[in-house]
């Protein structure tokens, strides 16, 4: 994932993410909607976040014709491959003890049902990658992938759930 940062200013995160391969399109779209509802209490009262936005990419045979000049680009070449890209915009807020039992215990425990091992935040890079991802800012995988048919599901907004159904019971029982 793509990292810009700067104290006390957004430091937005993203990138193309990808499925397990025990996973299908569909099995892979509904579980990220769900992982929304998992993140949502973390992502706003651990770690500052204004914005979150899923882009769910079509699957691979749905995907756009591109111009001659675009089909050998990089970045087009991983999201063909990818199912979604993640946007996260967030304050640089200290996080006191590290991202929590509930980052540990239940976000990362969520994102590998339905992620590759190299997808999330939780990735582990393999020797060498399966995915060669190259860097771009966030906004611009926002956009190529918005041009390449994905559709935006916005999750978090002004700092506010706006999917709702966020698990805000589990997150005080474990972080209490």
């Amino acid at each position: 994932m793509t990292t810009t940062a700067e104290p006390h200013k957004l430091d937005s995160i993203g990138g193309p993410l990808f499925r397990r391969p025990d996973t299908s399109h569909e099995e892979f779209s509904t579980a990220w909607h769900r992982h929304a509802q998992v993140v949502a209490s973390w992502f706003l009262k651990k770690f500052g976040v204004v914005e979150y936005t899923q882009i769910h990419m079509p699957r691979a045979d749905h995907q756009d014709i591109m111009s001659d000049k675009d089909k050998d680009s990089p970045a087009r070449r991983i999201l063909r491959q990818a199912d979604g890209v993640a946007l996260v915009r967030r304050y640089q807020t200290p996080m006191a003890g590290g991202p929590g039992r509930y980052f540990e215990e239940v976000i990362l425990t969520d994102e590998r049902r339905f992620l590759h091992d190299e997808s999330g935040a939780g990735a582990v890079k393999g020797n060498p990658p399966a995915y060669d991802v190259p860097e771009l800012a966030v906004d611009e995988w926002r956009e190529l992938a918005l041009q390449m048919g994905g559709i935006e599901h916005v999750k978090i907004r002004d700092g506010q759930d706006v999917v709702g159904g966020a698990w805000w019971g589990k997150w005080e029982e474990i972080e209490k």
